[in-house]
């Protein structure tokens, strides 16, 4: 997978659903999430060569930090942070991550 900005815009943490240490997001705009008390962790791949990262804030407002995207190659890329993350798998219902 060359550009991530293909798998569309907008992930949520699906953190039940995740496999040890991969972890699974789901389209913010067509999964039905139950109730979280922690918030979901957001990815936005909307922008080539960059990803939009949130977290809940203290506030349970998200905060954004924008960061550039860097292929490596076998489905890993960087993050502005020095962050690696891989691709493990991707379908229009699911994307799986695990972060090295």
């Amino acid at each position: 997978m060359n550009d991530l900005a293909a798998l569309g815009s907008r992930w949520l943490h699906s953190f039940e659903e995740d496999e040890g240490d991969v972890q699974v997001y789901r389209p913010a705009d067509s999964f039905d999430f139950p109730p979280s008390r922690r918030g979901r962790e957001t990815l936005d791949f909307g922008m080539p060569g960059q990803v939009m990262t949130g977290m809940p804030g203290p506030d349970d407002r998200t905060r954004s930090t924008r960061s550039n995207l860097v292929a490596l190659g076998a489905n890993r890329y960087r993050l502005g942070g020095g962050q690696v993350i891989e691709v493990v798998e991707v379908s229009p219902q699911s994307l799986k991550l695990r972060f090295l």
